[in-house]
């Protein structure tokens, strides 16, 4: 199976959710999470947000964000760099999707260019890293990194967990 054939599903996972799940860290480590509704936009879930909301502090502390879909049966999550969007074009263009997505296609509804301008902030988390698997058969898992051109690279495991190697010093701690 190629990484792109194996992406796809994955990438239409992430496309079509109906809500995602936004970690963000808070400046003295704490860790946020909360639900939010976003759109799948160039390799990138894209959510809105009062400008003043604990995330938006968190993210432009540290641009960083772990999205993962409310599903525990087909879980997908992804790391990767936040970053606020603030081009009118683009706004309009993500707005779209918005109102496709959420509001059966009714025309404006997601004005995001008015948004903005009225204090929402909106920021697009760009995958780095995504991980998938099924609760059927937790040990096999997909982890896809991202060529510089967006192209996926797949690393699958199978019949072992997909977690770190354990630190040595860390089990002589538990020992």
């Amino acid at each position: 199976m190629t990484a792109e054939t194996a992406w796809a599903p994955v990438r239409a996972k992430l496309a079509e959710a109906a809500d995602y799940w936004v970690c963000t860290v808070r400046p003295d480590g704490r860790p946020h999470a909360v639900p939010v509704w976003a759109v799948w936009w160039r390799g990138a879930v894209v959510f809105s947000t009062v400008g003043f909301s604990v995330k938006v502090a968190n993210l432009r502390h540290q641009p960083k964000a772990t999205v993962h879909l409310g599903d525990a049966q087909e879980v997908v999550v992804l790391d990767g760099d936040a970053a606020e969007v603030t081009a009118p074009d683009e706004l309009a263009e993500i707005g779209a999707l918005f109102d496709t997505k959420y509001a059966g296609g009714v025309v404006n509804t997601y004005d995001l260019v008015a948004s903005r301008a009225s204090g929402m902030a909106i920021f697009a988390v760009r995958a780095n890293l995504v991980r998938h698997w099924r609760s059927d058969d937790m040990f096999r898992s997909q982890r896809f990194t991202f060529e510089a051109d967006g192209r996926p690279v797949l690393t699958e495991s199978a019949g072992v967990p997909d977690f770190p190697a354990p630190d040595a010093a860390a089990d002589e701690a538990t020992v």
